[in-house]
């Protein structure tokens, strides 16, 4: 008896998560209906530190060491619909920034 409650209980469990996917989906679907009408809306230029690594280098024959820092220079876009009333960001890696003159 014990086995009968929960089979059904299982049951209506999957019943119940197959209604819901189903109730998001519509809602999506609605939601996309027509085409986006993406803006841009803002731009950000900023250069964020990642990090350091050691180089070596030859002068007058004697072995030095030195230390480069390292950034990237990163440009935000966000995007604006206005038929939808969304919005979206893209982040562009526009140039790896090395401290030192080193190969």
């Amino acid at each position: 008896m014990r086995q009968i409650y929960i089979q059904i209980t299982v049951l209506m469990l999957v019943c119940l998560l197959f209604s819901l996917n189903e109730t998001e989906v519509k809602s999506l679907a609605a939601e996309d209906s027509g085409a986006h009408n993406w803006q841009e809306y803002s731009t950000h230029v900023e250069t964020v530190d990642v990090g350091t690594h050691e180089y070596t280098f030859w002068r007058n024959f004697i072995e030095h060491t030195g230390t480069c820092n390292i950034s990237y220079k990163l440009k935000s876009v966000v995007y604006y619909c206005d038929v939808h009333d969304h919005t979206d960001a893209k982040i562009f890696h526009e140039e790896t920034i090395h401290s030192e003159e080193h190969k």
